[in-house]
């Protein structure tokens, strides 16, 4: 008698290239290679001591023996996955655990989350502040913003927003910086939960921070675009974390430049929360709210 326990990774195998109509559509479907969908087969007829699929050809036919058990396996899943979903949904009532560092909450987060509840009554948001901007681990958290390409083995990834480096100040200290050399005149009010943010800005455009520059640090960015708005300094920020400033006159951005890194800032969840409610609907809410312009 087989083991079902060697089985059944085989036997999902099976039951998809029979709900797919074909290997390859499987393999796409499962997010495996076609010779790994061949490899399954091959370890399930050898279980069982039976063949399931026949080549008919460039494509496969199912035997008597597969096609019975693939819609067995079907009717089993379906079955299963039900009774997943019902006791999953026991926990739904728990509230949401985001973790984010102190900037991304204030100047992005915070704004959106009104619409959030205004069409989520039901589901509660705990947000978490980190003092380091590497502290995006899933520990205690449903979701973090994780720094990078989007390629975490494992975890579910969506793009919130890239990484882009611009210069806001208020409006009447940018009328006196025309040109880039003319910051290191000016005070730099500097993030020590980003510390290289003026560093790479300023590489971008063939300068340094040399040992007389007037650098201020602060907490976050939230804090350092607080103390631009009043006239204290320059500050070099996330572009996504200003379009309300921006947008308002509230700060401006003096020169033109942007440095964009290639990264980007993704929202990141276990791949079986992915699509569980409410993590999917939150999900679902956050990205409907970002700007892809």
């Amino acid at each position: 008698m087989a083991d079902l326990r060697n089985i059944l990774g085989p036997l999902r195998v099976l039951e998809t290239i029979h709900r797919c109509g074909g290997m390859g559509r499987a393999a796409a479907q499962l997010h495996i290679t076609p010779g790994a969908v061949s490899h399954q087969i091959r370890r399930l007829e050898t279980e069982l001591g039976a063949r399931v699929l026949t080549k008919a050809g460039r494509n496969v036919e199912f035997t008597d023996v597969g096609l019975e058990l693939a819609a067995g396996a079907t009717e089993a899943f379906s079955r299963l996955e039900t009774l997943v979903d019902r006791a999953m949904g026991a926990g739904e009532h728990q509230p949401i655990r985001f973790k984010v560092i102190p900037s991304l909450a204030i100047q992005w987060l915070m704004p959106r989350l009104a619409s959030f509840y205004a069409e989520h009554q039901d589901i509660d948001v705990e947000i978490a502040t980190v003092a380091r901007a590497d502290d995006t681990q899933l520990v205690n958290a449903d979701f973090v913003v994780r720094r990078g390409r989007g390629e975490w083995r494992d975890l579910h990834a969506e793009l919130l927003f890239p990484d882009e480096l611009v210069l806001a100040c208020a409006p009447a200290m940018a009328a006196r910086i025309r040109e880039p050399a003319d910051l290191l005149g000016e005070k730099l009010l500097h993030s020590m939960i980003a510390p290289t943010s003026w560093e790479t800005w300023l590489r971008m455009v063939g300068l340094e921070l040399g040992e007389h520059a007037r650098v201020v640090p602060m907490a976050n960015a939230a804090l350092c675009l607080q103390a631009a708005a009043q006239g204290l300094g320059v500050v070099v920020t996330q572009r996504a974390y200003v379009a309300t400033e921006f947008a308002s006159g509230r700060l401006v951005q003096p020169l033109p430049q942007i440095a964009r890194s290639g990264d980007g800032y993704y929202l990141v969840c276990e791949l079986a929360k992915a699509r569980r409610r409410p993590y999917a609907q939150f999900s679902r809410w956050l990205l409907g709210t970002v700007d892809r312009s």
